[in-house]
């Protein structure tokens, strides 16, 4: 079907070609249909001039968005959601790094200091074992020192009185040392 517009023009073309038809007035349109007699729709539904310009004038609405630019603007919007909820999703991650990052270095600090004071308490046992070693070296060698002078006393002892057994009473270390008699060697010792 044919808009008012093109039928007009193809009015206008008709007129000028076929008939030499000239309009009396030219309304920025063309020929006048009325003076030139040719209209494609029949004389009981013929518009009037007026009802003629009054549809020429008007602009035509503006076309309803086409089934494709719909889907293109919901493609748009939902291509905008998505932006928006992978920024928002990125700066929530980034601040979870963040934030994981900031624990990491607080406990690498705690776990630095940590090994310090354990460092240093190794070393305070690593001296207090080193001193007590050599106490017990000291006390080992006074032990074994003290050992060496028991079974010398008991060996001296023993000799005593296999001495005291033989010889009478009279001459024993603490009488001749009073009498001024000699004792035997070794015995004095041991006596006092």
């Amino acid at each position: 079907m044919l808009s008012v517009q093109e039928a007009l023009d193809l009015d206008f073309a008709a007129a000028s070609s076929s008939s030499g038809c000239v309009a009396p007035r030219d309304m920025g349109m063309g020929m006048d249909i009325i003076t030139c007699g040719f209209t494609p729709w029949g004389p009981e539904s013929c518009p009037t001039l007026e009802q003629v310009m009054a549809t020429t004038t008007t602009p035509p609405p503006p076309p309803a968005p086409a089934p494709e630019e719909e889907d293109d603007d919901d493609e748009r919007l939902r291509r905008q959601r998505r932006k928006m909820s992978n920024r928002l999703s990125a700066r929530r991650s980034r601040e979870r790094k963040q934030q994981r990052l900031e624990e990491l270095r607080a406990t690498a600090a705690r776990l630095r200091a940590e090994k310090q004071e354990l460092e240093a308490r190794l070393q305070a046992l690593a001296r207090q074992d080193m001193a007590t070693r050599c106490q017990n070296a000291r006390l080992r060698a006074e032990a074994a020192a003290l050992a060496r002078r028991l079974r010398e006393a008991r060996r001296l002892l023993a000799l005593r009185r296999a001495l005291a057994a033989r010889m009478p009473p009279m001459l024993w270390p603490q009488q001749a040392a009073a009498a001024g008699v000699a004792a035997p060697l070794g015995l004095a010792s041991l006596m006092t």
